[in-house]
C-alpha cells in the first residue's frame, strides 16, 4: 500500500488530502487532478475531527495505519493517541504472520500463515533474514527460541565464548538493529508437583491437582485460581494457560477428540473460580477430509501450544504440527512428517512505536 501525498502546499484552511493506493488499484502515481469541488468536500470529510478517526479506525490493516501518520502532523496526533490505538486494537486484533519453528534435530524455520495480505510480505522477510543471520552468527545448537511475545522474542544462548553456560536475552526480529539484552540470570526453585509458566505481568504455577496460583509481578501478591471443576492438570500436553493482555485468563482442555476452550476474568478477585466455557471443538468435524475413522482408537494428538485470546492452538497429531483457528473453525498445516520440539505464534507487533523524531515533527511540516 502506498501513500501519495501533493507536493504543492495546500491552500490555507484546506485539509491535506492523501490519495491511499488500495491493493488491486489502478492510479497514476503522479498528482490526480482535483476540482475545487472535490477539495471542498474532501476538506468538509477530512477537517472533521471525529469524522477523520471514525475513518481512521476503518483501515482494518496496522500497516496502513502506520503509513498514515506521515500524512501529516494532524493524523499523527489521532493515531499515535493511546485511546485512539486501543481502540484499532480491539476492533482489528493483531495478526498470526507466522509460526516459529524448533525440530528435535535443530532445524528452525518460519512458517507464513495462510492468507496473509501483501502487505505482510516486507515484514515476514525482514524476520527471516533476522533469524538466518542469527544462525550465521550462533550455531543451530547454541541458540533456542523460548517465547515470543509482541514482537520481542526469548532465547536462551549457549557456546564457548560463553563458558557454556546457558543465559537468555532478548531480541528483537522487527527491529534488527537493536542487540541482545542479556537477562541477568536468577534461578528460582519451583516447588515439586508445579509447573511454572510466566505470562506478562503475572507468574504462574498449576498447583497440584486442582488450583493455579499466581504471583502478580507489580504488587507482588499471591492469588489462587480454582480449576474449573472436574478438570486436573496432571499432564501438560493435555491442559495449557493463556493470557490476554487485559487480565483474561484462558484454559485450553483437551479431552480425547474434543477441545474446551474456559474463560476467567482475573480482575474479578471476588470469585476465584468464575470459569465459563466459551467454546468446544470437535476435531473429526474441524479437520474434516483430514480426519478418518481411525481417530477414534488410534490418533495421539497432544497440545502444542496454546495461542492468544483463545484465538488458536498448535496441535500435535502423530508427528505433524497442525494450527486450529478457534472462531474461524480452520485448520492448517504447519509441518509434517517430523519431530517438532517447540512451535510458537509470531504476531503482528501491538500497539506500534513511533520514534521521537516523529512525535517531535522534525520530519512532519
Amino acid at each position: 500500500m502506498e501513500i501519495q501525498r501533493n507536493k504543492k502546499k495546500p491552500r490555507k484552511g484546506a485539509a491535506m488530502v492523501a490519495v491511499v493506493e488500495a491493493e488491486g488499484a489502478s492510479q497514476d502515481k503522479g498528482d490526480l487532478p482535483l476540482s475545487p469541488g472535490v477539495m471542498d468536500e474532501a476538506s468538509r470529510v477530512l477537517g472533521n475531527y471525529d469524522l477523520l478517526k471514525e475513518i481512521l479506525l476503518s483501515l482494518g490493516l496496522h500497516i496502513p495505519l502506520v503509513h498514515g501518520t506521515l500524512v501529516c502532523k494532524r493524523w499523527l496526533h489521532i493515531i499515535a493517541n493511546p485511546e485512539f490505538l486501543g481502540r484499532f486494537g480491539k476492533l482489528h486484533l493483531p495478526r498470526l504472520l507466522a509460526s516459529y519453528v524448533s525440530t528435535m534435530s535443530g532445524c528452525h524455520m518460519l512458517v507464513p500463515s495462510q492468507g496473509l495480505p501483501t502487505e505482510f510480505v516486507s515484514i515476514l522477510s525482514r524476520a527471516k533474514d533476522y533469524f538466518s543471520d542469527l544462525e550465521k552468527n550462533w550455531c543451530s545448537d547454541d541458540f533456542d527460541v523460548l517465547d515470543w511475545c509482541n514482537g520481542q522474542v526469548l532465547i536462551s544462548v549457549e557456546n564457548s565464548i560463553m563458558d557454556f553456560q546457558h543465559r537468555l536475552a532478548i531480541c528483537t526480529p522487527l527491529n534488527p538493529t537493536k542487540d541482545f539484552t542479556f537477562i541477568p540470570h536468577r534461578q528460582l526453585d519451583v516447588p515439586q508437583g508445579y509447573i511454572k509458566m510466566d505470562i506478562y505481568d503475572f507468574f504462574y504455577e498449576k498447583g497440584p491437582s486442582k488450583y493455579i496460583l499466581g504471583l502478580d509481578l507489580v504488587s507482588m501478591s499471591l492469588f489462587i485460581i480454582d480449576l474449573p471443576n472436574g478438570l486436573e492438570h496432571s499432564n501438560p500436553e493435555m491442559l495449557q494457560l493463556s493470557q490476554e493482555e487485559d487480565s483474561k485468563l484462558y484454559i485450553f482442555h483437551l479431552n480425547g477428540l474434543k477441545l474446551h476452550i474456559w474463560f476467567h476474568d482475573i480482575n474479578n478477585t471476588g470469585n476465584t473460580s468464575n470459569w465459563v466455557l466459551i467454546d468446544t471443538i470437535s476435531f473429526l468435524e474441524v479437520f474434516g477430509h483430514i480426519a478418518n475413522p481411525s481417530w477414534d482408537s488410534e490418533v495421539d494428538i497432544k497440545i502444542a501450544r496454546g495461542g492468544n485470546s483463545g484465538d488458536f492452538i498448535y496441535l500435535h497429531v502423530d508427528d505433524d504440527v497442525y494450527l486450529v483457528h478457534i472462531k474461524k473453525r480452520m485448520v492448517e498445516k504447519v509441518f509434517d512428517n517430523g519431530k517438532v520440539f517447540r512451535v510458537h505464534p509470531f504476531m503482528m507487533a501491538w500497539p506500534p512505536t513511533f520514534t521521537k523524531k516523529i512525535m517531535m515533527g522534525n520530519i512532519l511540516k
